[in-house]
């Protein structure tokens, strides 16, 4: 059985497991060890292989990646230059695809104003689990390699008129609405459109606090894809202090 279980998502925080009977791939560790701890304490994975893969070195997103990995004994991967700027010298540079036990875990280069973002594309016997956040556009290779995810996690990080009339310097604003950002609603329901398929899960993840709210995201993906005849499994937002739901596949 496959399973996957978003620990934490949002500015303060991102964290994402994927286990099997044999091993469990944990996307980003931007939360303390103790929240780890406590959210993963029923889920009798101690005895699994546990290997790390941080998509950037933003703080939300590899905070707890030096702790989590010390305690677990977890191998951690990532881009080289990641790594550099993190300074983890006892860590595995990776380019292209990883094989660990049944998964195979495929960076895909994306635009964020880090020193070489990547999202993840996680397989495992034929179920595939996309792992999509922090990035300004979504590219064709990209939907390309998403498209018929089982569960497809992606950024719905702001609502536009929100972020448009909110507390923000121009300049964050711009950051965030530029190429090198983050996704908003809109973007991320045009992502959904395209490459989701029938049996498709879609959480949600990594929503502005200030520019955003589950409300908002799950009214404006939805409308698209009804609108546009899109059939999916599910769908929700996944939360900071939640997560998302825990899924056995």
């Amino acid at each position: 059985m496959l399973n996957f279980y978003m620990l934490s998502s949002g500015s303060r925080g991102n964290s994402t497991i994927i286990w099997d009977e044999n091993d469990i791939i944990i996307i980003d560790c931007g939360i303390s060890m103790k929240k780890f701890s406590e959210k993963t304490s029923e889920l009798n994975i101690e005895n699994l292989e546990k290997s790390i893969f941080i998509s950037h070195e933003h703080s939300d997103h590899s905070s707890g990646a030096r702790a989590i990995s010390r305690k677990l004994k977890a191998d951690v991967y990532s881009r080289n230059k990641t790594l550099e700027k993190l300074r983890m010298d006892n860590a595995y540079s990776i380019n292209g695809e990883v094989a660990i036990g049944n998964f195979s875990i495929t960076p895909i280069p994306v635009n964020h104003d880090a020193v070489d973002p990547v999202v993840y594309i996680i397989r495992n016997r034929g179920v595939k689990i996309s792992v999509v956040s922090d990035l300004g556009v979504v590219d064709d290779s990209l939907l390309t390699e998403m498209k018929n995810s089982s569960i497809m996690a992606i950024e719905a990080n702001h609502d536009t008129e929100m972020l448009k009339n909110g507390p923000y310097t121009e300049a964050l604003k711009g950051r965030i609405r530029s190429d090198h950002g983050h996704l908003s609603n809109e973007q991320s329901a045009e992502a959904i459109y395209a490459c989701a398929s029938g049996e498709t899960k879609i959480i949600l993840t990594h929503l502005s606090e200030k520019n955003n709210t589950p409300d908002i995201a799950l009214h404006t993906v939805k409308s698209h894809l009804l609108n546009r005849g899109r059939n999916y499994n599910s769908i929700e937002a996944a939360s900071q202090e939640f997560g998302s739901t825990l899924y056995r596949l």
